[in-house]
């Protein structure tokens, strides 16, 4: 576990902190090249907030040459990553980079990590990196996408990870570097890692003009989400929310929803740790739908309450399928004819037949996509 301080301001002039943000990765069919449209645009959206957030240095390893196209007029340094035929192992390409381009400070994002963070924010941890030695940041130790750390040298010196998720807990356990909370927000724990994550976002009203633009030329079903977020005003109403649901968003629903939740939570970490990749996963929910069978199974929890909201992803590594990035995340839109796994086929049709809307997503739909929903929804209320 880290170890956890009050800040020490350094004596020490203060160095700049780099901003360094990953967006790459193979892109197949038609959904996943949407979805990276998306994402370019709040690449965009976060390089501009980042410049209003006082960062000098600004530095985007992509492998997607429309991005860095799209860059030439930002004043940004783009490292085109071409060596994507390879297995990419982010550990080793964060150190390649700091080291290559001698970073000092660095404060990593993905590029889908934060698209409706604030400008102060981004100050925010800024300055916390400028003004410490030794320290490091994230927005969630356990699975994070933004990380900032100082010294950056200090990747010399770990056993890196394959994913950004784990590399909290190798900074504090192996580099001895001193862990700095943040505040909990909207804006640092909201990401979009799957189409239902760009449903919920175009609803909030903080979403940059480079995203909104690219979500206004998609042709998707917004209905369910649109159902979903008046379930959670209604105060008559009752939603199942399921998946690696964290107390700190429990505590927000309860204290800002009107219906009545039922939440089971599970699986919690499954990648940091490694579950998933060592196929340990065992879920309680994932042995009722076995059990009970698909159809059935959104049958009963349609007698339990007015809609439910997923996190899939636990369910099937519990059934041990093998799914591609396409098969997964045309089962978040309900797009039948673009799946190709048989199974999921027919568990996400019966999904769509329930008696009830069913959200279907990842791990950030039951975390910050509820709480972006529902911080929209209040945002809709008169003053």
């Amino acid at each position: 576990m880290a170890t956890m301080g009050s800040l020490n301001p350094s004596s020490k002039t203060s160095k700049p902190v780099s901003l360094v943000i990953f967006e790459g990765g193979r892109v197949q069919g038609v959904l996943e090249s949407q979805m990276q449209m998306v994402r370019q645009g709040m690449v965009l959206d976060l390089v501009e907030r980042a410049r209003e957030a006082g960062f000098t240095h600004i530095l985007v390893v992509t492998s997607y040459p429309e991005l860095a196209l799209g860059l030439e007029d930002a004043a940004v340094e783009v490292v085109l990553d071409k060596e994507i035929e390879r297995p990419f192992h982010f550990g080793q390409r964060l150190r390649d980079v700091v080291e290559g381009c001698q970073l000092e400070k660095v404060l990593y994002m993905g590029g889908a990590a934060a698209p409706l963070i604030s400008s102060g924010e981004l100050q925010y941890m800024r300055e916390i990196l400028e003004q410490n030695e030794e320290v490091f940041l994230t927005n969630n130790y356990y699975s994070a996408d933004i990380v900032g750390f100082t010294p950056a040298a200090a990747l010399g010196r770990l056993n890196l990870p394959a994913i950004d998720n784990a590399l909290p807990m190798v900074l504090s356990n192996e580099g001895g570097l001193r862990y700095v909370p943040l505040q909990r927000t909207l804006g640092l724990n909201f990401d979009v890692d799957t189409p239902t994550d760009v449903l919920i976002m175009a609803v909030h009203p903080a979403l940059g003009s480079h995203t909104r633009a690219a979500v206004e030329n998609l042709d998707w079903d917004f209905s369910r989400a649109e159902a979903i977020k008046e379930l959670l005003g209604n105060p008559m109403g009752e939603l199942v929310i399921y998946g690696r649901v964290g107390p700190n968003l429990f505590q927000y629903l309860d204290a800002n929803t009107r219906c009545r939740l039922r939440l089971y939570s599970e699986e919690r970490s499954m990648k940091a740790l490694g579950r998933d990749a060592r196929g340990e996963v065992k879920a309680l929910m994932g042995r009722l739908v076995e059990e009970l069978g698909f159809a059935a199974f959104f049958r009963f929890l349609a007698e339990l309450a007015g809609g439910a909201v997923l996190d899939t992803r636990v369910l099937f590594e519990h059934f041990h399928w093998e799914l591609s990035a396409a098969d997964r995340f045309a089962s978040d839109l309900g797009r039948l004819e673009l799946i190709s796994h048989g199974p999921l086929r027919e568990f996400t049709r019966a999904a769509l037949e329930a008696p009830i809307p069913v959200l279907l997503g990842g791990h950030s739909l039951v975390a910050g996509g509820l709480w972006a929903m529902i911080d929209a929804g209040l945002k809709d209320l008169p003053a």
